[in-house]
């Protein structure tokens, strides 16, 4: 009787079974990414949600004179809309989960440890929208006759970094905070001279391109605009900004009271971290873009009151020439302690998001010009918000018929230091 031949399966070969592997992973990216792009928050990402603003310089001074008695201890605004002003009835409705978020590739690739993330891997995401992609004098008051452009970044007054491109003192002296400025502009030359000067910095711009193009395009070229390090396509916004004749800032998100950490970003200045830590996430900070004369506080009431903590931040800043203009009202010790030039804001204006926002508004701006006419100059921070934006600019049109003269934020620096 014949023996019988046991079935044996086919032995494949190395090659076959690599082969059979590469095709399952082809398969699985293709389906991955046929996913992504139906879906319009991304795969596979982190969300970070914005914590509230916290203004906590000249506490008092944030609200109007009629709040004074009632003010709590701490006061804390909602934090401006970042996303298209026709959906944001629809997302105030809609509940808390409906946050704006911080979207980020994957949370190792910002820092481990020590190791950075590279400038071109960050993302981020509005929720429920898709993202588009002669030397100027600091504080110098000479007249323009018509809107002059700020000048692009010089490649003699940046030096590069692991993290970047960051901003130095050019060989021939030349700063940031003197370069990148905007000179005061008035219609007559002795404006100057004979009328109180009011400037606005309006904040969180690039997180939203609806409201950032409507901040560059509606408001005066005299309105100073600060960027949120964590937007996207940073260039091209901050380039329309500058050619627009708007002088700009870099805003350095800084450990709060209270404040959830996380929320500020890996790249958060925190007084538990050591200055050797907070110094190389500065670096990637002021390479996000370039053309900016000053630097500004993305909350940062806890880490401006700790002297030790922010006085290596402003002597970093003093090396590359850059100003840092704080609105904590706590940053005055540090400021000495590392010799920087230094402005801070004279009132914090909440964004508008109602009507009753409106008149917040409207009353903080005549707070500032009462400021102004006291001590000559006042200066105000904002964050951008599609009704504070129409505000500023009603007020500033009216401003010159009022006896005021609208000037950048960089005039701040002149006009407080001469009064120290």
């Amino acid at each position: 009787m014949p023996k019988r031949r046991r079935f044996r399966r086919p032995v494949l070969s190395r090659l076959t079974w690599a082969w059979l592997g590469a095709s399952a992973i082809s398969a699985f990216l293709v389906i991955g990414f046929i996913a992504a792009a139906l879906n319009p928050y991304g795969a596979g990402r982190i969300a970070l949600p914005i914590s509230e603003l916290e203004y906590t310089a000249n506490a008092r001074a944030a609200l109007s004179d009629r709040w004074e008695d009632e003010r709590p201890p701490e006061v804390r605004f909602t934090p401006p809309s970042l996303r298209d002003p026709a959906s944001s009835d629809a997302h105030a409705s809609a509940g808390a989960d409906m946050r704006d978020v911080l979207i980020y590739p994957a949370e190792d690739d910002f820092f481990e440890g020590e190791t950075p993330l590279a400038p071109e891997d960050l993302v981020i995401t509005i929720d429920g929208e898709r993202q588009g992609a002669a030397q100027a004098v600091a504080a110098a008051v000479a007249p323009l006759d018509a809107i002059t452009p700020i000048p692009g970044p010089d490649p003699a007054m940046l030096r590069a970094t692991p993290l970047g491109k960051v901003p130095r003192i050019a060989p021939d002296g030349r700063t940031a905070m003197e370069y990148y400025s905007r000179r005061y502009h008035s219609a007559n030359a002795d404006d100057w001279n004979t009328r109180p000067r009011v400037a606005v910095i309006v904040g969180g711009l690039g997180l939203n391109p609806a409201l950032t193009e409507k901040a560059i395009d509606e408001l005066p070229a005299d309105i100073s605009l600060a960027f949120a390090p964590y937007a996207k396509d940073l260039d091209f916004w901050t380039e329309k900004a500058r050619k627009d004749g708007h002088e700009i800032l870099i805003e350095l998100p800084m450990e709060g009271y209270g404040a959830n950490h996380e929320a500020l970003g890996a790249a958060a200045l925190l007084s538990s971290r050591s200055p050797a830590e907070n110094l190389q996430r500065l670096d990637w900070l002021l390479s996000r873009f370039g053309g900016y004369f000053a630097a500004t506080n993305y909350l940062g009431g806890r880490f401006s009151a700790d002297a030790e903590a922010l006085t290596p931040i402003l002597e970093k800043l003093r090396e590359a020439g850059v100003a840092y203009i704080d609105d904590t009202g706590a940053a005055a010790r540090a400021a000495r302690a590392a010799g920087a030039t230094t402005a801070a804001v004279d009132r914090t204006i909440p964004p508008a998001s109602t009507n009753e926002d409106r008149a917040i508004v409207r009353r903080e701006l005549a707070a500032l010009q009462n400021a102004a006419k006291r001590n000559g100059a006042a200066l105000a921070k904002t964050y951008a918000a599609p009704a504070t934006i129409e505000e500023i600019a009603r007020w500033a049109a009216s401003l010159e018929a009022e006896g005021f003269a609208s000037a950048p934020a960089s005039s701040a620096l002149q006009a407080q230091a001469a009064t120290r």
